[in-house]
């Protein structure tokens, strides 16, 4: 495996993910107000999330002051594993997909005091932020049960 080219990848996709998220959400707030639902239960609808994740009924500053401290964590994990001669794909891309996720929803939260969600799944509504949260802590777990032999 080319780790180099690992590394860049991974940047590179995850800067990506988090750029397209904030260039949806600024749709969603300026343009695309409208739910477009393909299903009653899928598709697009804008959903302005002044709660934390859950819909725990937290306040925004709060929140704020606890995903900086996390993110300036993960950010550490993640530039730590970056550095590794070599190292774990999955574990790496875990930390990165962590670390832009938390930080365009930490961006919502700041700039507009609650997250922008659009993506209609079921009876959730989520964005692209929470899709890289969600599976980087998946692919957290997956590097945790593969050390330990588990598979």
């Amino acid at each position: 495996m080319n780790y180099r080219k690992a590394r860049l990848l991974i940047i590179i996709s995850s800067g990506l993910f988090l750029l397209t998220d904030q260039f949806l959400k600024w749709q969603a707030i300026h343009n695309w107000t409208k739910p477009n639902l393909i299903f009653p239960y899928f598709g697009w609808q804008v959903f302005l999330n002044k709660n934390a994740a859950f819909g725990l009924p937290i306040a925004n500053g709060l929140v704020i002051a606890l995903t900086i401290p996390i993110a300036l964590l993960i950010g550490y994990v993640f530039f730590q594993e970056l550095k590794k001669e070599y190292f774990s794909p999955i574990l790496l891309l875990a930390w990165s997909l962590l670390l832009a996720g938390g930080i365009s929803n930490l961006i919502d939260r700041i700039f507009y005091g609650q997250v922008i969600d659009y993506f209609l799944i079921g009876t959730a509504i989520i964005n692209i932020g929470d899709i890289m949260i969600a599976t980087g802590l998946g692919l957290f777990l997956l590097s945790l049960r593969a050390k330990r032999g588990a598979f």
